[in-house]
């Protein structure tokens, strides 16, 4: 339960973030997400500093590890949504997402060496399409799904990258050291953008910004890191369908969003999928060793027994991106 509501909340806060993405429209995209990055690195570390903890000391491979994550789940995962934004309707993208938990379902087990739950894999093809509903997908051309592509296997990167290392750190501790990694990586490609590589904020932008790197960056990231380690790949995977009806509620609340019955049973999909993946123990990634504590470290990852195992354009089409 405990990591069920900390995927949701984790889903939810990216999700509605979508209504900071109007404030950032005239602002460089990949010079904001360094900002946005390098934020809530200051953020994670000073909380971890007031705990008592501090970033971990990584062997060589577990530095690979982790700047290939913060390459792919973070810097390129950016690049390959703004880039896609351009050749394709955002609402295509967004449906992408929908093959997120399938992938997880099934590959995050196979690479943890487990078998493949058949209900988790079931409830994850109905959020998927679940997802695809609330979207509302429509077709785009070819030369966009490259780009699909792309931030399909990012955003599941996002989450199998930070597996094994979440046996080693915690989800705090991971939060931080992937948001420092991926400032440079961002940074360096602001420069060779198109455009303003640098711009003074607004003060608009300068609360979006600080909204995205606090709540959407800092806070999500340890809820869904602090979810995968006590319900694995697999079944956090089912919570990627959170995002989506989050952000399709916003949008209603605010109205920028019509109502729709379409979309509405698209919401009762992903609620459906979420609770039948749920009825099976985890396959793949919350099966290890707690991590080796460390004063004020922040979510710990305390596992229960074996067999319950763990925007675009311009900004706007995929909240984590915003």
């Amino acid at each position: 339960m405990r990591g069920a509501l900390t995927c949701t909340v984790g889903m939810v806060l990216v999700g509605t973030s979508v209504a900071m993405s109007p404030a950032l429209v005239d602002y460089p995209v990949l010079a904001g997400q360094a900002w946005r990055y390098l934020l809530a690195a200051i953020t994670l570390v000073g909380f971890l500093t007031a705990r008592g903890g501090r970033l971990p000391h990584l062997a060589r491979r577990q530095w690979i590890r982790l700047t290939v994550l913060a390459a792919t789940g973070l810097a390129a995962f950016n690049w390959f949504v703004i880039e896609g934004a351009m050749r394709a309707d955002p609402a295509f993208l967004v449906a992408v997402v929908g093959a997120v938990p399938i992938t997880l379902a099934v590959v995050g087990p196979i690479l943890s060496r487990k078998r493949v739950h058949p209900p988790t894999a079931g409830g994850a093809v109905v959020v998927g399409v679940g997802i695809v509903v609330v979207s509302g997908a429509t077709s785009a051309p070819l030369a966009a799904v490259p780009y699909a592509a792309g931030i399909l296997l990012c955003e599941v990167a996002f989450t199998l990258l930070a597996v094994p290392l979440l046996r080693e750190m915690t989800p705090l501790q991971l939060s931080a050291s992937v948001c420092l990694v991926a400032v440079p990586m961002l940074a360096a490609a602001a420069v060779v953008e198109p455009g303003a590589a640098m711009q003074f904020p607004t003060v608009t932008e300068g609360l979006a910004l600080l909204y995205m790197a606090v709540i959407t960056t800092a806070v999500a990231f340890l809820l869904w890191y602090g979810g995968v380690v006590r319900l694995g790949a697999d079944r956090a995977g089912l919570f990627a369908g959170v995002m989506p009806v989050a952000g399709y509620v916003a949008g209603v609340v605010l109205g920028t969003s019509p109502w729709s019955l379409a979309a509405f049973s698209g919401v009762l999909l992903c609620g459906l999928g979420i609770a039948l993946g749920l009825q099976a123990p985890s396959a793949g990634g919350g099966d290890r060793p707690t991590p080796r504590r460390q004063p004020g470290s922040g979510l710990r990852g305390r596992r229960v027994s074996p067999s319950s195992k763990a925007g675009a354009s311009r900004g706007s089409v995929l909240p984590r991106c915003a």
